[in-house]
């Protein structure tokens, strides 16, 4: 598996996101932020580690990455390891409930997908 396409992936989610924002599709925005992060750790999985699956499960991705390289290899901050639960959650609401989200809540969510993007990026590109 090429863990470039993921990267690759991310980044078009990452822009994808911001255009929805820019547009005020703010529940859109939300969406594709989220899986900006679920892509980028998909990334780093395979380019970091052993880690493999033929299917990418949400919450496992989630799991392996803290485990494996949050708390095992050290190779991001701790901090990095509740976005992506913060943005399932809202991806959840922005796609399944009958309520839109806020510019506010938007704004956030593409800011902690930019962030995490960028710093998983950095090292990968440098690994």
């Amino acid at each position: 598996m090429d863990w470039s396409i993921y990267l690759s992936k991310a980044q078009n989610n990452l822009r994808t996101a911001q255009f929805a924002y820019e547009q005020g599709d703010f529940d859109s925005s939300v969406s594709r932020a989220y899986f900006a992060v679920f892509h980028i750790q998909i990334a780093a999985l395979l380019k970091l580690t052993a880690f493999r699956q033929e299917r990418w499960g949400h919450d496992r991705v989630q799991a392996e990455f803290n485990r494996r390289l949050i708390r095992q290899q050290k190779l991001f901050a701790a901090s990095l390891r509740f976005i992506h639960n913060d943005l399932i959650g809202r991806r959840h609401m922005a796609d399944y409930s009958d309520q839109h989200t806020s510019a506010r809540v938007a704004e956030r969510c593409l800011g902690k997908a930019s962030d995490m993007v960028s710093i998983i990026a950095r090292v990968l590109e440098q690994a």
